[in-house]
C-alpha cells in the first residue's frame, strides 16, 4: 500500500467507574494487485467502536466486551492475497464476549 495506518483512541468514562469506551480508525491506501503494478485497488478506511466494563461478581473479576467493527458496513478490498487474488473486507460485525477468573 502507498500509505497504512491504525489510529486507536480509549476513555474510560468518569460517570462510569469501569466502563471504557474505543474507537479505532484503519485506513490503508490504494495498493497494486499484479507484480507489474498495472492493476491496483482504491484505498479504503473504516471504524470501528468498542466498549467493555470491568466488574466483580461474586468476588470475581468479570469484563463484558461488545465492538462494531466496519461501523459503516463499507465494501472494500481489504488487501491482495497469494497471486494476485483479492482478500474482500468484513461487513458490519458485532462482537460480545465475557471473560471471568477462576
Amino acid at each position: 500500500p502507498s500509505v497504512q495506518f491504525n489510529l486507536g483512541a480509549e476513555w474510560d468514562t468518569p460517570f462510569l467507574q469501569g466502563l471504557t469506551l474505543a474507537a479505532n480508525v484503519i485506513h490503508t491506501g490504494r495498493q497494486y494487485v499484479d507484480t507489474a503494478n498495472t492493476q491496483e485497488i482504491p484505498s479504503w478506511t473504516r471504524l470501528d467502536l468498542g466498549a467493555r466494563y470491568h466488574t466483580e461478581i461474586q468476588d470475581r473479576p468479570v469484563t463484558f466486551r461488545a465492538a462494531v467493527e466496519n461501523v459503516f458496513d463499507d465494501d472494500y478490498w481489504a488487501g491482495v492475497a497469494s497471486y494476485g487474488t483479492l482478500a474482500q473486507g468484513a461487513p458490519l460485525t458485532v462482537k460480545l464476549s465475557m471473560t471471568t477468573d477462576f
